[in-house]
């Protein structure tokens, strides 16, 4: 997902930067960097050269910048309804109340089962309870002769100790009214969540805190990132509608609303999703007329855009990530772990206090003490050197494993985007040559033979082993390809690289870096390899224009705003700023802003769109 910021008349955004807390007292300006350019990224080409580009400000507000999850039947997740499902509904046989009772005083006695009676023939005593020791066998029973009941029973146990009042008593809010997932769809309830401003891990460890379920029962299709108002998938086991209606304030105090409950039976996990659908505003757009950018975005429309990796996958900081991954791939592990801890331009006060003295005493006892709490890869680095001085590479191994892997894919990521800019600079990116490599569905055998002897525990709505293989193309097959179906690798040590002079290049980039990736090596371990397509196809794109006068006037509605029934925007007809409203849905993993960037042909790191202003 590729997104990119700019100057908002508002709050100004600390989006992708760290943000100033109680950590970070000192209020000093901290200096600007350099914007850091794509070419340095190895993005350099076009899929179509010959078009104008325009002047424009991206996500001046977050509005701007709205991403809704594809899922994999091709449908635009939305939040439509903050409506909570009815979870109970009578089930199973319908008893008269001398059988009740008969089955109660089977599974316990006949005390408990007069005591039952009591209880259910008072009703209007809401405040009354009923206490029953059970085990594991007959409080499972029992929950199924309460689902017969019309009206359901709040629930509670400990240490075997189930107690039961009606659904009005709030005595205790840990009774809950018993959940038959099973008759309502399936173990899993699956909501929409909305969110602003808040990355995918950030909105699970919410919901885990307010919601009160562990965080790992909470499972996604794909991660999205804090710059855009994004709107996903999340499914929770043995989750309870009831339970999110109840912190609805609380959540949506964080910016954060969920809805469009159901339950399924089998969760989600990361790829189970075909995309995401963007819905984009340009503002103060100028520089070209609209005929020229109508051309542009058909261009768009109809010939798609170079596949690459956008700005955001090397960070936002002056040291970017590929910069770290390659010196860990090198082996060169202290100057990884320095990379990381040492000065760097851009630093708030506290950050830059904690780096200048470890670039003065290498102590990493005296740095802990003043490195501020959110810098956790730091933290991480500086903890094993006081337990292992001088180990730097079980320094740089003990950073949290999805960091560590960060910067490795980084790295993976530069060299795609060299290699794809050579090949379409030396080759343009029309036909597929001979020795590119394609993907195709694997055969039977080939599938049975990665099943054996390997049980899955995946839960999600895939076959984890039915995927896609490599195929080098030969003058007997190309001619079944088109420039579409070619991709390019992620170097690693199952990688098939194409075997023509792209492949060679890009083996040489990496030796010319000292890193030549060897199945023996156990540094390689975690980099099977991958492959990502040359060309990006962007679908259901749409446009229109439209003025305005205010800045910040709002220009798209959010789900949000069509949930509670807001008009959609329709700007200031004589208005003297223009602004380009887009929609597009691409796959997985690709950037809406290499999409935007075949469009509008200027910079699009985050610095560079921050000196952006709407002009007089």
């Amino acid at each position: 997902m590729g997104n990119l910021f700019s100057k908002s008349t508002d709050t100004p955004s600390t989006l992708g930067k760290r943000t100033r807390g109680d950590d970070d007292q000192d209020h000093t300006k901290r200096p600007r960097i350099a914007p850091i350019l794509e070419s340095q990224v190895g993005i350099s080409a076009f899929m179509n050269p010959d078009l104008t580009g325009f002047h424009c400000i991206v996500k001046n507000r977050a509005e701007d910048f709205l991403v809704n999850e594809v899922d994999l039947d091709g449908q635009v997740v939305r939040l439509t309804t903050f409506d909570v499902p009815v979870v109970h509904k009578a089930t199973g046989p319908s008893y008269t109340a001398d059988e009740f009772d008969a089955k109660i005083k089977a599974l316990f006695d006949q005390d408990v089962a007069s005591e039952f009676r009591d209880f259910l023939d008072h009703r209007d005593d809401i405040d009354r309870v009923i206490s029953i020791q059970t085990d594991k066998t007959t409080r499972f029973e029992l929950y199924k002769l309460i689902a017969t009941l019309d009206t359901p029973l709040k629930s509670s146990v400990k240490e075997g100790l189930l107690t039961l009042c009606w659904p009005e008593n709030v005595e205790n809010p840990n009774r809950r009214v018993f959940i038959d997932h099973t008759a309502l769809g399936g173990e899993y309830l699956q909501l929409n969540v909305y969110k602003t401003q808040m990355d995918t891990m950030g909105a699970v460890n919410l919901i885990a805190r307010v919601v009160k379920v562990p965080s790992k029962q909470i499972s996604y299709a794909g991660t999205k990132d804090s710059r855009a108002i994004t709107v996903q998938s999340m499914t929770i086991v043995k989750g309870r509608p009831d339970r999110f209606a109840e912190v609805a304030e609380e959540l949506a105090s964080h910016g954060l609303y969920v809805g469009d409950y159901k339950f399924t039976p089998r969760g989600l996990t990361l790829g189970d999703a075909k995309g995401n659908h963007f819905s984009i505003v340009l503002r103060d757009v100028k520089g070209a007329d609209e005929a020229t950018m109508t051309k542009s975005l058909e261009s768009l429309a109809s010939n798609g855009f170079l596949n690459y990796f956008g700005m955001q996958r090397f960070g936002t900081s002056s040291i970017l990530t590929h910069e770290i991954g390659r010196k860990i791939l090198q082996k060169d592990f202290a100057g990884a772990a320095d990379l990381i801890l040492m000065p760097r331009a851009g630093d708030g006060y506290l950050f830059d206090k904690a780096r200048q003295l470890w670039a003065e005493t290498k102590d990493p006892k005296q740095v802990l003490a003043i490195m501020p709490k959110r810098a956790s890869a730091e933290i991480k680095i500086l903890k094993s050197y006081e337990r292992y001085p001088g180990n730097h590479q079980k320094a740089i191994r003990n950073i949290a494993r999805n960091m560590y892997l960060l910067y490795i894919h980084a790295y993976q990521s530069y060299i795609w985007n060299r290699a794809v800019s050579a090949r379409v600079e030396r080759h343009g990116c029309s036909e597929p040559l001979i020795g590119d490599v394609v993907m195709i569905e694997p055969t039977e055998k080939q599938v049975n033979e990665k099943r054996k002897g390997h049980l899955s525990n995946n839960v999600g709505r895939r076959d984890p082993w039915d995927r896609m293989v490599p195929l080098v193309l030969t003058t007997e097959n190309i001619h079944n390809y088109t420039i579409k179906d070619v991709v390019y690798p992620m170097p690693g040590r199952r990688t098939v690289y194409p075997d023509n002079d792209i492949g060679e290049l890009i083996k040489d980039m990496m030796k010319e870096e000292g890193i030549v990736i060897t199945k023996g090596d156990n540094i390689f371990d975690d980099i099977p390899g991958d492959y990502r397509k040359l060309h990006a196809e962007a679908k259901d794109v749409s446009w229109s224009f439209i003025r305005y006068n205010d800045p910040s006037a709002k220009l798209f509605n959010t789900d949000l705003d069509t949930a509670k029934g807001e008009p959609q925007p329709v700007g200031e007809p004589n208005g003297k700023h223009l602004a380009l409203r887009m929609e597009f849905t691409l796959g997985s993993s690709q950037y809406a802003t290499m999409a935007l960037r075949e469009v509008i042909r200027i910079e699009t790191s985050s610095q560079s769109q921050s000196q952006m202003v709407h002009s007089d």
